[in-house]
């Protein structure tokens, strides 16, 4: 098969085309990972959106609002009695110097480990 000048022109034409068209594929390509990604955001945003509406709506009900300041604030009504239990915390003793181990360096502790295997 023999290559003509008028093929060999042809070829490196359809080359060159095709990197030129190289740079605009690539920026499309990259447009539409962006279009995608802000897509994932917006429905992301939406979700958002709609449990913050949700507790606005809930916020509106008087008993939920009441039922939130008697959980998280502790507040009761004229005439009820509000009881805090407390738990004891464990009585932590001091330590005593007598029981406190001597400080050993590193060096120390890799120089007796060798002793030993031996």
């Amino acid at each position: 098969m023999r290559l003509t000048f008028h093929g060999t022109l042809l070829g490196i034409i359809l080359l060159l085309l095709a990197m030129m068209a190289l740079g605009p594929a690539r920026q499309l390509w990259a447009e539409h990972q962006q279009v995608r990604s802000d897509e994932a955001a917006l429905a992301a945003g939406n979700a958002e959106a709609a449990q913050l509406t949700a507790r606005i709506q809930a916020m509106q009900d008087p008993k939920h609002v009441e039922q939130l300041a008697r959980d998280q604030l502790g507040y009761v009504r004229p005439g009820e009695t509000s009881y805090i239990i407390v738990h004891p915390q464990p009585a932590t003793s001091p330590a005593s110097p007598a029981s406190k181990k001597p400080h050993v360096s590193w060096l120390q502790l890799a120089w007796s480990g060798i002793r030993a295997g031996l």
